[in-house]
């Protein structure tokens, strides 16, 4: 062994390549208390079983799914980084084992060791958890749960859901059973193992966010300006022109652009950053490389300038566009991003048409958020909109699913029964809030990180001064969540408020120095007494503004 000049390497972390099996049979994984709740959508979910689907179908020896963090503490192992992804496969080994009873008790050791879980959440959901998914018998009861207003509980009800619509599908048990027992060996993850907090931290941090890593956008850069049979002259003069629309845009988000290409060109998503024969496919499907380097990047990229800058020009529209596009910015998931990029690219210049276009990718944006249309088919929704962008009548008139944008009648009334229903998620809750904001007179438009928070005028856990007015509990609970008793209000003005009788909140709402006046908490100025009557009557207004702005209703 060579004498090392500088000394060995330092002890304390350790990196090797393990399958899920390994990962689950190791001692008890931990999530600290310190670490977020479980966060992830029926999104992340799906595409995680549809990726291991695809690369099951086609034989891959391997499917590589990033990096986990462990640190060791007291004989378990902290995970920290990697939970969702430990948390969701669990999930799925926990529904095949319930579904194919013959294979419970081998699926059910990377689940339990003995009595123990292998795998332990958060304190505040690992009895939820434990319950549901690592006791054998419960996932189908957990896909049925109702929601109970705690975010993270109600996301794993959501991905038991997703769980079940997704390997349902595979109707064979020795299919399904071939699949989980493929995940079970092929899926890899590269462990790093840390004797300590701060070196697991300084991993993470260093993995996530230091250096300039090759990224998937150099990548196809690469590969079209090599493989595209430019000239020298045409290829030197398409780089500069790449450098010049990267230029416009931070290292992210041009990425992001990238990745949505191919489903701006022909409706189809690319299946994962890496896939670069889909992504040539595509630009050859749509015209060619050069068409695409020279006309249809630069066209894009200065439509996708415009949603980020809040700067949309459609002439008189602009004001209007600008204000619905703000909010759909603030939601989650960015599926309408290519629709909005695709229509500005041709159709900018055609105000009215923008403002009716908008007005309807706004309203079907919210329905996908609010779970009113059906999770499965908002990819074809959208790709429908992709390719009939120039078609009016497809858009709007159609028939049925032909009407890209437009709601269908059962869409309509699911619409109006989810605005007249109690909310009891706060992220969605807060959203919904900020975008009935937007749609009042002279209302301001909101971002989810601006000092603003819901505010239940009766509180949700009721007061003495309230309790007395509205003594009947389970009328209480349904009325604290409705629209017509909700405002929006500075941290400190919501603290301030807290259970205090109606008369003493409107001082805080109205008197506290420095603080906005939102429109939504102008709109309560005229009411003196906060009653049954007050909070209906006031609902059914507010839910009348934002069908009008949505176009669900004509204004009246």
């Amino acid at each position: 062994m060579p004498v090392r000049i500088f000394g060995d390497t330092p002890l304390g972390l350790t990196s090797s390549i393990q399958n899920l099996e390994s990962v689950l049979t190791r001692k008890v994984l931990k999530v600290p208390r310190y670490q977020r709740p479980y966060t992830w959508t029926e999104r992340e979910v799906r595409e995680l079983i549809q990726d291991l689907w695809r690369a099951y179908k086609r034989g891959a020896t391997f499917y590589f799914i990033g990096q986990i963090v462990l640190v060791k503490n007291h004989g378990k192992f902290e995970v920290s980084d990697g939970q969702q992804r430990l948390a969701t496969l669990t999930m799925l080994i926990a529904y095949v084992r319930d579904r194919i009873p013959g294979r419970a008790k081998q699926f059910q050791t990377l689940i339990m060791d003995g009595n123990s879980p292998r795998l332990l959440l958060r304190e505040e959901d690992a009895n939820f958890y434990w319950g549901f998914v690592q006791e054998a018998g419960h996932m189908a009861e957990l896909a049925r749960h109702a929601e109970i207003g705690v975010d993270s509980k109600d996301l794993l009800v959501n991905a038991a859901r997703t769980i079940e619509s997704e390997l349902s599908k595979i109707t064979e048990d020795r299919e399904l059973d071939a699949f989980m027992s493929y995940v079970a060996r092929a899926c890899t993850l590269n462990v790093v193992d840390a004797d300590e907090r701060g070196c697991a931290q300084t991993v993470f941090n260093t993995l996530n966010k230091r250096g300039s890593p090759l990224s998937g956008a150099d990548i196809i850069k690469s590969d079209l300006l090599e493989n595209s049979k430019l000239s020298n002259t045409d290829a030197e003069a398409a780089a500069r022109k790449w450098e010049q629309t990267e230029d416009m845009f931070e290292r992210e988000n041009f990425a992001r652009l990238l990745y949505m290409m191919p489903f701006l060109l022909t409706g189809e998503p690319l299946l994962s950053p890496g896939d670069l024969a889909s992504f040539r496919t595509a630009v050859e499907r749509a015209g060619g490389v050069r068409t695409f380097l020279f006309e249809q990047l630069p066209r894009y990229a200065h439509a996708l300038r415009s949603i980020f800058a809040g700067s949309i020009d459609v002439g008189p529209a602009s004001a209007e566009v600008n204000r619905r596009v703000a909010l759909m910015k603030e939601v989650e998931q960015w599926d309408w991003a290519p629709c909005a990029i695709a229509f500005l690219a041709e159709h900018a210049a055609d105000h009215e048409r923008a403002r009716r276009f908008f007005q309807a990718l706004d309203r079907l944006t919210f329905a996908c958020e609010l779970s009113v249309v059906d999770n499965r088919d908002r990819e074809d929704r959208y790709a429908n909109i992709i390719r009939y962008v120039s078609d009016d009548k497809m858009l709007h008139e159609g028939e049925g699913k032909q009407r890209a944008l437009a709601l269908t009648d059962n869409e309509q009334m699911k619409f109006f029964a989810t605005l007249n229903r109690s909310r009891k998620r706060d992220r969605q809750r807060r959203l919904l809030l900020m975008r009935l904001e937007a749609a009042m007179p002279h209302g301001s438009v909101l971002k989810m990180n601006d000092d603003v928070t819901v505010e239940h005028v009766l509180p949700k856990n009721g007061g003495p001064w309230w309790n007395e007015r509205f003594p009947d509990q389970a009328l209480r609970n349904e009325l604290s969540n409705l629209l017509g008793n909700l405002t929006l209000l500075t941290y400190l003005q919501n603290s301030e408020a807290d259970t205090k009788p109606y008369a003493k909140k409107r001082s805080v709402y109205f008197d506290t120095a420095g603080a906005p006046i939102h429109a939504l908490t102008k709109d309560i100025a005229p009411i003196g007494e906060w009653t049954l009557q007050a909070v209906e009557e006031r609902h059914e207004r507010l839910v009348r503004i934002l069908s009008e702005d949505w176009g669900l209703i004509r204004a009246g």
